[in-house]
């Protein structure tokens, strides 16, 4: 049964390649990308083997655990973890639980990703050729390090996904993991610096890793180190610890798959919402203003949409701490540009969230320019007003209010002209999206490369167009030429708009011409 998966899952992945050129293209960079790193990490360690022995386990060590927690929070990074073997699609063939979580292991381990791992920790054999009892070790940790990796991004992921409870209980543990990976970086570098003042403390690196080593992400890479000293005692209990992580995260994988496929998904009673019509009894009745209330709802309640307007509050706090705190000067007072220019093309590729409901958008005849046009609202009705307030309150908080013209012009640009950007590019292509509810660890297979081709595309474009805007923005904060910040908000809002609506007129045409088209591979993605 796990073979037959697994020959589906090629299949699959087969026909997805073949399918797509662009997906294709990205499969190749993938491949080469996990080639160099796997030669830099033979060649690393080849020079590692040659070092003292002590400095050679704990570089080993510390490069395990680093690769296991990478497993466990790189799949949010990189967009997730591929879902060709999505325990909802196995669900209707005759598995067990236990057969359905061998394929997906299998899955994971043949993968791009798992086969670079695999091949990444057979290279320690290099270090610990020179003790055969290491080597001996090695032959039962290595396989049981990369086990451990796998198992615990899959049994991390269905866990913050919320499998097996309802669709709004997953949306809040997947919006909470979200937060999570947004803070990953400034608790990394609290990390680091943590380290860096330990180590200038007297405490020496190796006692970190030592203690690294007795934790479940360290402790199976350090056992073949432990027992060619002959520390057997110390490897037997780190041996215990990485097979009691690899039983704990299982029996968590299988009750969390146990919840979500095997036992009946639970129902929420439906609640009545007679005599409201929410946004739709807001807007005008117009297919602009129809649009405009569909728009709303979706970025007010749709958590898809929401997680992407929780980067813009914690944007100013990310740049706070990259500053090392400083709230007085001028990086933090200019935060508001990066809110502002991530804002604008948040919408890059709307329709893509529709998905084959799309097909109920085309079905009323509306015009593209309509359609542009209300999403574009929107989008603005959510975004501007954050912006702006945002704007307001990191500049109030670093008491530069000086900045406060060109900060708004600048970020008003920013976000408008990704606005105008956006128009045109969602109405041009469409990316492989995770359906509502899902988890954000979640990855429709084919949808990194793509999506990072859009936003690359939509970034550049809305930051050349907005440069008019932003350079006098820049010129002020250097220089403190008051002129230059009040040019700043003269240009900024008469340039997003007047691209703003240029973005309309282009954009209409080009959903008039290409919506069939993006209906087509909408229905492709729903298939694959």
């Amino acid at each position: 049964m796990v073979a037959t998966v697994l020959k589906i899952r090629f299949r699959v992945l087969g026909n997805t390649l073949v399918r797509s050129p662009m997906q294709l293209v990205g499969f190749i960079l993938g491949l080469l990308g996990a080639l160099w790193m796997l030669l830099l990490v033979g060649v690393g360690l080849f020079f590692v083997g040659t070092l003292d022995f002590d400095v050679a386990r704990a570089a080993v060590t510390a490069a395990g655990a680093v690769l296991t927690l990478g497993w466990v929070i790189g799949p949010v990074f990189a967009a997730g973890i591929d879902t060709t073997l999505d325990p909802a699609k196995l669900a209707p063939f005759p598995m067990t639980t236990r057969q359905m979580m061998v394929a997906i292991t299998a899955g994971g381990l043949t993968g791009v990703p798992g086969i670079a791992t695999t091949l990444g920790a057979l290279a320690t054999f290099l270090v610990w050729a020179r003790e055969p009892v290491a080597a001996i070790a090695a032959v039962v940790c290595v396989p049981l390090g990369v086990l451990i990796c796998v198992v615990a991004s899959r049994a991390v992921a269905a866990l913050a996904g919320g499998l097996g409870s309802g669709r709004r209980t997953r949306e809040i543990v997947g919006l909470v993991g979200f937060l999570a990976l947004i803070f990953a970086s400034p608790l990394l570098i609290g990390v680091m610096n943590a380290l860096r003042a330990a180590t200038d403390q007297g405490v020496q690196l190796q006692s970190i890793v030592d203690a690294l080593s007795w934790t479940p992400i360290g402790a199976a890479w350090a056992v073949p180190g432990d027992l060619a000293t002959g520390a057997w005692l110390t490897g037997a209990l780190r041996l215990l610890i990485a097979v009691a992580t690899l039983a704990l995260l299982w029996f968590l994988w299988w009750r969390s798959l146990s919840a979500s496929v095997v036992a009946p998904p639970s129902r929420s009673a439906a609640r009545s919402r007679s005599g409201s019509l929410a946004w739709f009894g807001v807007m005008p009745s117009t297919p602009v203003g129809a649009t405009w209330a569909r728009s709303l709802t979706s970025w007010t309640r749709d958590m898809r949409y929401l997680r992407q307007l929780l980067i813009l509050p914690v944007m100013p706090i990310l740049m706070l701490v990259y500053s090392g705190g400083q709230t007085s000067g001028p990086l933090f007072a200019l935060s508001g540009l990066l809110v502002g220019f991530f804002a604008g093309v948040l919408a890059y590729t709307d329709v893509s969230y529709d998905g084959t409901a799309f097909a109920t958008v085309l079905q009323t005849g509306i015009t593209g320019r309509d359609d542009r046009l209300g999403r574009m609202l929107g989008a603005a009705t959510v975004s501007v007003p954050l912006v702006l307030i945002i704007d307001v309150a990191t500049v109030a908080i670093a008491g530069r209010w000086d900045l406060l013209p060109a900060v708004l012009g600048a970020s008003l640009a920013l976000t408008l002209v990704g606005l105008g950007v956006s128009a045109v590019s969602s109405a041009l292509f469409v990316v492989p999206t995770p359906a509502p509810g899902d988890s954000p660890f979640k990855r429709v297979p084919g949808s990194t490369f793509s999506m990072f081709l859009a936003f690359l595309l939509c970034w550049g474009l809305a930051a050349v167009v907005s440069l008019p805007a932003v350079v006098p923005a820049i010129i002020s904060t250097v220089t403190g030429s008051a002129t230059a910040g009040w040019l700043a908000l003269g240009i900024g809002p008469a340039l997003g708009i007047a691209v703003f609506v240029i973005g309309i007129l282009v954009g209409g045409r080009t959903f008039d011409a290409s919506a069939p088209r993006l209906l087509a591979q909408l229905r492709t993605f729903q298939g694959a």
